[in-house]
């Protein structure tokens, strides 16, 4: 989300087309083993150039699955049947951008890699934060220009289909545990503040989008929990802090907005909040700049102890765990 903001407040972009094509291989994609309960993945940087990688919940047997140092590749997303995963792929040295992202799955042994949406797909000059609905029928994702809005395409991501309609950003898109709603962030108009950025929820099927933050602060990459009944997001608690970059915690509040309460407020860079499947602890990833400066994996409990490196000793930048 911080590198959409940056795009977005550079020079105008135009809709670029094209793509790299698929490569699909056997076994068909679906076809492979699931995963277990306790795998995550994650992208990481320490082989060169980002690619996805699997591990054990404690950190442990790390697997690399994609290989192409043509690409910097990041954002998995494991589909509801554990069979599948998600994520973009944009030109090595060039990572998590928006504007020349392109979608990809594959099965969940690195097999079937599959080109879902080629750069620059209907028209769009900027797409991500793809998300599997939970009967993994849909992805929901954002898309568009200079204002891009929130859509809902099949599980191949062909056919988007527009839920919102509104001036400024509208971006970082999830699903209730239902299937029936959507959480997302979004500003009120161009040229959009960081601390614009606020959390809403809308009807999957399309409606009226309710606000779901009041704060000044930036609201980003909300989640609700397995149960449905709490919600993640990242937010931007102190944007002067690291010469600008800011320190960003993450905080929880109940599905009605009540009860906000920080989970991990220390004054370091968090990042992205991803729920353990069963709903006990949550996954991130985290620059401690005066110790590190680079991405660790990490998981904490839900309320706030058992902070733990999950990647403490890998090398690279290691980002965006998901259960």
């Amino acid at each position: 989300m911080r590198t959409l903001i940056l795009v977005l407040m550079g020079a105008a972009l135009a809709a670029c087309g094209g793509g790299s094509g698929s490569t699909p291989s056997e076994p068909a994609l679906g076809a492979a083993e699931p995963l277990s309960a306790d795998t995550l993945v994650f992208d990481s940087s320490r082989s060169g150039n980002h690619e996805i990688f699997l591990m054990q919940s404690d950190g442990s047997g790390a697997r690399q699955l994609t290989r192409d140092t043509r690409y910097e590749n990041w954002w998995p997303r494991i589909s509801p049947d554990r069979r599948k995963l998600l994520f973009y792929r944009s030109p090595r040295g060039l990572p998590e951008r928006y504007d020349l992202a392109s979608l990809w799955a594959m099965n969940a042994d690195g097999s079937a890699l599959t080109l879902l949406r080629a750069q620059g797909s209907d028209g769009w000059a900027l797409q991500g934060h793809g998300e599997w609905s939970p009967d993994g029928s849909s992805i929901a994702m954002f898309g568009g220009g200079t204002s891009p809005q929130i859509y809902v395409a099949d599980a191949l991501g062909r056919a988007p289909r527009q839920v919102t309609d509104r001036p400024g950003v509208n971006t970082d898109v999830s699903w209730s545990p239902d299937g029936k709603t959507l959480l997302f962030n979004g500003c009120a108009a161009m040229p959009c503040s960081p601390a614009g950025y606020e959390i809403y929820s809308i009807p999957a099927a399309g409606g009226t989008a309710i606000r779901f933050t009041f704060d000044t602060l930036g609201d980003y990459d909300p989640y609700f929990s397995p149960d449905g009944k709490t919600v993640a997001w990242l937010v931007q608690s102190d944007p002067a802090a690291w010469n600008g970059v800011g320190a960003w915690s993450i905080r929880l509040a109940n599905a009605d907005g009540t009860n906000a309460r920080w989970l991990i407020n220390d004054g370091q860079i968090n990042s992205k909040p991803a729920w353990s499947l069963d709903g006990k602890s949550i996954y991130f990833h985290r620059m401690e700049p005066l110790k590190e400066k680079r991405w660790g994996v990490f998981r904490i409990n839900l309320d706030g102890s058992g902070l733990t490196p999950l990647t403490a000793n890998a090398a690279g930048n290691n980002e965006y765990p998901s259960n």
